[in-house]
Parts: structure tokens; sequence; C-alpha cells
């Protein structure tokens, strides 16, 4: 498959992801720091646990983690397990790629 079938697929994906506003604001919602309940997570890193969103968002964990997967399969987002944590944080370069992609339009 060549190169630009595989990013213009990725693009799709990465865009119907970012179609939800609840997604766009899980997005915007990782750029913060200091806000993880984790103490696990330094205080100075950008992203938030499940909980956290939760909060903030006033959705239920179910939801929030099916959001949580469609934007970590587009690449937006990426997750780690701390003991009973899921922490999220943005994928600052495939936001990068987007953007600059976006602008080629």
């Amino acid at each position: 498959m060549p190169v630009d079938t595989k990013t213009n697929e990725l693009v799709d994906l990465q865009l119907k992801a970012l179609a939800d506003p609840t997604r766009r604001k899980i997005v915007e919602l990782l750029r913060s720091k200091g806000c993880c309940s984790c103490d696990l997570v330094s205080a100075a890193d950008p992203g938030l646990c499940v909980c956290d969103l939760e909060a903030k968002l006033g959705l239920t964990q179910p939801t929030i983690t099916h959001h949580v997967q469609i934007l970590r399969e587009a690449g937006l987002i990426s997750t780690r397990k701390i003991g009973r944590w899921l922490y999220c944080r943005r994928n600052e370069e495939a936001l990068d790629r987007l953007g600059a992609w976006l602008r080629k339009l």
C-alpha cells in the first residue's frame, strides 16, 4: 500500500475520531498539567486519568473509556496503566502532523 494511501486512511480515522464533540473535549482537557488524581504522575506532566475525565465531563467510566479507545486507535492519544489508574495523554506529534495536513488543504 503506498504511503499516501496509508496517510489518507490515518487522517480519515483521526478526523472521524475528532468529529465527536466529547472526543474533542477530551483532547483539549489532556493539555492540562498538574490535574491528574494519580500521585504517581508528575504535576509537570500533561494528561489526566480516566477518573479525572469522568469528573470533568460528567460522563460514566464506560463512556469515557469508549471515547479514549477511539482516540487511542486513531493515534491521537496514548494511555498507560498505573496501578488501578488509566493515565491518558495527547500524542502531540500526531496532532501536529494532522494540523500540517489540514493546513495543506
